[in-house]
């Protein structure tokens, strides 16, 4: 779209250049055609100028002689007999007497047509007498008003024989229906050729005829009078009186005057042509370059750290240097990741290696309590010293889980509590009665620095689960339900165990089970609920903890991205 807007004057002009080229070559033909038909008639015409300018001479000799009629006579019969051309000459009043002529006749012209109209419109005018009034015979008439100031005192009329035409005009062609040229007046009135019938049919029509004449120096392609095609060609050889006509066959004239619509489309060719070259060279030069920077970024931020594809090195500077930058900007960024891997890696080593080493100090610690418990003999302090180190033991299998782990991230709660309640069960098994289990585990996101208190929490939960865990039906097993689900964004952690109705109800809040799972709820800002429940299950007593939870390390990501 561009490159079209670009290219649009270029194209535009090009057009213009064209078209303004055919307009003149167009003008050219039709200045050569009336050039033509002005040179056909140049007998003709200077033959009817002189009978003008004659008629001006001799209207004013007549207009000085009016008085004296047949010294006037004389005067003009000189002069038609000097000229040689000139078969008549008459002086016309303004009432439309000829009182005064070459051959002394008297006239009355007062009801004739074309006298009226010449007092109408009293301006020189040519006009064709098929059979003259005076020499009866074919003539044509120069007709020139004569005034005295603004006073109009006649008309000087000028006849030429028809002969006289025909001995200075060129003879007619074979085929005379290929070009035939007249002479016309104002009006449009044939003033020569006016003998062939035969050829009266190659004229145009009255209205188009009327139409040319209102606007001549002009060529038109239409339909003649007999309804023949020709090419009509005006030429106006004296201002308002004397126009040239000719009458052509359509194959004989030069101009075509249909627009060369293949002449202006050949710019849009051009322009055509210029896009494509420019798109070639676009692709050539920087799309295909573009097109592989472009690649190697979306391989980069795919995580596709190879080695980088270089551009060529006909390529230009300014798409090398993008290039270059890239590659070294991309170098950078796989350096620090290199660095940061590193980092990383050395210190899950290192964070794994606590993990082992607080298993192991707790384990020792678990032994140094079991030798402790063998020594004592009161059952309390036995009690008491098998509850403590049953949460050494847990601590210790927190650890342990902690350091096996394969996966860092927060999705692997999951497997984690999964872990711990293997291992309770695994501990508690030798003392455990028969226990049907039920689990069901969702991925949940939790902190790692959340990860250990809600385990410790989870952990003494289990150890009182299966500590007041009772059948409640005789014969049935007693019941352990495990449960952690994402509840409304929050991870909820939920531990219930069968308890009959008439069982003793453990302590839920001066024990020290409660009170240790109280405090690492307010440590991790978890919301605690301990206590009996009834459900479709039947009575027991139930620990649900709903823990709040940071967004997941997708929802992390796609947080950052729209706050970069």
């Amino acid at each position: 779209m561009l490159l079209t807007l670009a290219l649009a004057p270029l194209g535009s002009i090009a057009v213009y250049s064209e078209f303004q080229g055919w307009q003149a070559q167009e003008k050219a033909a039709q200045d050569a055609m009336l050039a033509r038909t002005i040179d056909s008639v140049s007998g003709p015409r200077a033959l009817l100028d002189s009978a003008m300018v004659s008629a001006m001479r001799l209207g004013a000799e007549a207009a000085a002689r009016i008085e004296d009629t047949t010294a006037c006579s004389a005067y003009l019969a000189e002069y038609i007999a000097r000229s040689g051309f000139y078969s008549f000459a008459g002086f016309i009043d303004a009432q439309g007497q000829m009182r005064c002529s070459s051959t002394s006749d008297f006239i009355d012209f007062a009801a004739s047509p074309d006298f009226q109209h010449a007092l109408d419109h009293p301006v020189p005018s040519f006009s064709f007498q098929p059979d003259g009034a005076v020499s009866r015979r074919a003539v044509v008439i120069a007709n020139r008003p004569v005034f005295d100031g603004d006073n109009l005192l006649g008309f000087m009329s000028v006849s030429i024989g028809r002969d006289r035409f025909d001995a200075i005009s060129p003879p007619l062609s074979v085929d005379a229906s290929d070009k035939i040229t007249y002479l016309i007046n104002a009006r449009g009135d044939a003033l020569t050729r006016y003998d062939a019938p035969e050829q009266r049919g190659l004229l145009p029509d009255a209205d188009l005829l009327a139409d040319l004449i209102a606007t001549p120096q002009r060529t038109l392609r239409a339909q003649s009078a007999g309804g023949q095609k020709r090419v009509f060609v005006l030429a106006e050889l004296t201002n308002g009186q004397l126009y040239a006509l000719s009458s052509l066959d359509p194959d004989q004239a030069v101009p075509a005057q249909n627009v060369p619509y293949w002449q202006l489309g050949f710019p849009v060719l051009m322009w055509l042509a210029s896009i494509a070259v420019v798109m070639l060279a676009m692709h050539y030069l920087v799309v295909r370059h573009l097109r592989q920077i472009n690649g190697e970024l979306r391989r980069f931020a795919l995580g596709n750290r190879d080695g980088f594809r270089r551009l060529p090195d006909d390529a230009p500077r300014e798409l090398r240097e993008i290039d270059t930058t890239f590659t070294k900007m991309a170098l950078l960024i796989r350096r620090d990741e290199i660095e940061q891997e590193d980092a990383l890696r050395e210190k899950t080593v290192l964070l794994k290696e606590v993990h082992h080493r607080v298993k192991n100090n707790l384990q020792m610690i678990a032994s140094i309590l079991n030798l402790q418990i063998r020594r004592l003999t009161d059952p309390e302090a036995r009690a008491i010293l098998q509850g403590v180190q049953g949460r050494v033991r847990s601590l210790a299998t927190i650890h342990r889980t902690f350091y096996e782990q394969k996966q860092g991230s927060d999705s692997y709660a999951k497997g984690f509590f999964e872990t711990v309640l293997k291992e309770t069960l695994a501990l508690a098994q030798s003392d455990m009665q028969e226990l049907d289990v039920e689990t069901a585990f969702e991925v949940v996101d939790v902190p790692h620095e959340k990860i250990i208190p809600a385990a410790l929490l989870f952990s003494e939960a289990l150890s009182n689960a299966l500590k007041y865990a009772l059948p409640v039906r005789p014969g049935a097993p007693a019941e352990l339900l495990v449960t952690c689900c994402n509840r409304d964004g929050d991870a909820e952690l939920r531990v219930r165990n069968s308890l009959p109705e008439d069982a003793p109800v453990p302590d839920s809040s001066g024990g020290l089970g409660h009170e240790l799972m109280t405090a690492f709820a307010l440590q991790i800002s978890a919301d605690l609920q301990i206590g009996p429940v009834q459900d479709t299950r039947g009575p027991g007593w139930e620990m649900r903890l709903r823990l709040p939870i940071s967004p997941g390390p997708s929802e992390r990501a796609a947080l950052t991205g729209r706050a970069l």
